[in-house]
């Protein structure tokens, strides 16, 4: 008998990133790059030690889509401190992902698991 594999591809939403202040340029499009590739939109919260470029980067990718003839409104990007990253995992979203330090990577988790929302963690 013959044997077939295959891979089911279901975007998931809308995903919450939490992305770190060093390296915000590849830890925000990191995430951001796959979770459009996989059919979800994504609304980052950046920390907020780097807010000026890391608004300068989600106005870029706005723009970026707009020009390949995707809404820009499939990427937003919110300002703040840690309750405005509660407030994003609390929110709603369909998936969280967080990139930073175990102590705040265990408040994610609580946050996320009164809704049972999946959380990445890539704590340093």
């Amino acid at each position: 008998t013959h044997k077939t594999a295959g891979v089911e591809w279901h975007p998931l939403g809308v995903l919450g990133i939490l992305a770190p202040w060093n390296y915000p340029f590849h830890n925000m499009y990191n995430h951001v790059i796959s979770g459009l590739f996989a059919g979800n939109a994504v609304v980052i919260k950046p920390s907020e030690f780097c807010a000026w470029s890391c608004d300068v980067y989600g106005r870029l990718i706005q723009m970026v889509l707009a020009k390949a003839g995707h809404s820009p409104h499939l990427v937003s990007l919110v300002q703040g401190y840690a309750d405005t990253g509660a407030a994003l995992v609390q929110g709603g979203v369909d998936k969280v992902i967080f990139t930073g330090s175990p102590g705040v990577g265990k408040h994610i988790m609580r946050g996320a698991a009164d809704t049972l929302t999946p959380v990445v963690l890539e704590l340093g």
